[in-house]
């Protein structure tokens, strides 16, 4: 919190009134559940950003990113999506959707800062709307609901920036805890709090993430190309399915190319159908702490994706590979943290240096110097100056 005071000062020659801190998501299993409203697990990670406002005399708003050391300006009385604004449109949006609900707002200095900035476009924008729908409501004292919060950051995204924005992101943001994972209904949207057994406390297993620091860009332009595969991979599904939910479809009727899709399609369908069910499952192996069983379910879901969903790249490739060499270790997934190529690997305690020592081999073939923790899961977004007691 003090480098994001210090950067508002310097760049306003004032401190902030409100700093709001807003972690990133990480979705476990089910990245892709949406397509169908079936199930994922998703905590919020270690990662996060800071929102810092203070109101001006004037109608101007200034925006500044001391992380990416860029700077953005608008007049409240002018609005506009300009694509040239990137990470700017993210503030813009909120401001524009609370303006159109009839609040009265005064000109404002903004200052965000932290590593979360770093991650894709998703994540970035989910997180500064929350942040700044947080810091408004504070300042202005506008008693916004949970509801309220979560529709104004998700039609700031949508509608105004054209960005993918998942309900169940927005929800982990508000409610993470360290330890905890959230269980996610998405066709009722709803979710059950369970304890994540595999932290630096448990005796046994731990979930290492490990972060490959491959290009940013990757494997984004990859994933954003397959989900607009898997839209229309599901809109053809549920032309055959007129009634009920499309997460019942039958795998089998897939499988067996009862279903008139094209093999391309078929396999995306029976990956989101598969990797969602796996996820409901999960949700009980993490109730009764069943390593085994869990890991497994990381090996099936890593599979699908390299196999079923094609996305994957060398490094992520090598990583699982080499997690499946370790004695000890249980199981590897790719997971989707707003970071490309971030692995989570399931494995004991005693096998940990084993799997870390391999790190240095992958350096030397790569040329990225991988970056590793024990997965606890975050906190939730936060007022932490001015701090209330």
């Amino acid at each position: 919190m003090d480098n994001v005071i210090i950067q508002h000062k310097k760049e306003y020659d004032e401190a902030p009134q409100v700093i709001v801190e807003v972690p990133g998501t990480c979705t476990l299993l089910g990245s892709y559940a949406d397509a169908c409203r079936g199930w994922s697990l998703v905590g919020t990670d270690v990662l996060t950003l800071f929102v810092a406002i203070s109101f001006r005399d004037d109608q101007m708003v200034r925006l500044t990113n001391a992380t990416l050391n860029d700077r953005k300006r608008f007049n409240l009385g002018n609005i506009k999506y300009r694509k040239e604004d990137r990470w700017g449109n993210y503030i813009k949006g909120v401001i524009a959707v609370l303006a159109n609900d009839g609040v009265s707002l005064p000109g404002m200095n903004v200052t965000v800062e932290g590593p979360l900035l770093l991650g894709d476009n998703q994540m970035v924008s989910s997180s500064i709307a929350l942040g700044v729908c947080m810091a408004l409501d504070t300042l202005m004292d506008l008693k916004l609901s949970l509801t309220s919060l979560i529709r104004i950051s998700y039609q700031a995204n949508t509608s105004f920036n054209s960005e993918l924005c998942k309900i169940s992101d927005l929800l982990t943001i508000l409610n993470g805890a360290k330890g905890k994972v959230l269980f996610f209904d998405l066709q009722h949207v709803t979710f059950q709090e369970l304890d994540f057994p595999f932290t630096e406390d448990s005796k046994e297993y731990v979930a290492l993430i490990v972060d490959s620091k491959i290009s940013p860009n990757a494997m984004r332009e990859e994933i954003s190309a397959k989900r607009k595969d898997i839209e229309k991979a599901f809109m053809k599904l549920k032309e055959q399915k007129p009634g009920g939910f499309i997460r019942d479809f039958p795998e089998s009727e897939l499988s067996a190319r009862v279903v008139p899709l094209d093999e391309d399609l078929r396999h995306i369908c029976e990956y989101v159908l598969m990797e969602s069910r796996l996820a409901n499952d999960a949700a009980s192996l993490l109730t009764h702490k069943d390593a085994s069983l869990y890991g497994k379910t990381m090996v099936r879901v890593q599979a699908g994706l390299r196999d079923l969903l094609e996305v994957t790249c060398p490094e992520v490739d090598w990583l699982t590979k080499r997690a499946s060499e370790t004695n000890g270790c249980l199981g590897s997934v790719l997971i989707s943290n707003g970071f490309s190529g971030n692995v989570m690997v399931l494995l004991s305690k005693q096998a940990l240096p084993s799997y870390i020592g391999r790190l240095e081999d992958y350096e030397h073939i790569f040329g990225f110097h991988p970056r590793w923790y024990i997965y606890e899961g975050g906190g939730s977004a936060k007022v932490v100056f001015p701090i209330h007691t």
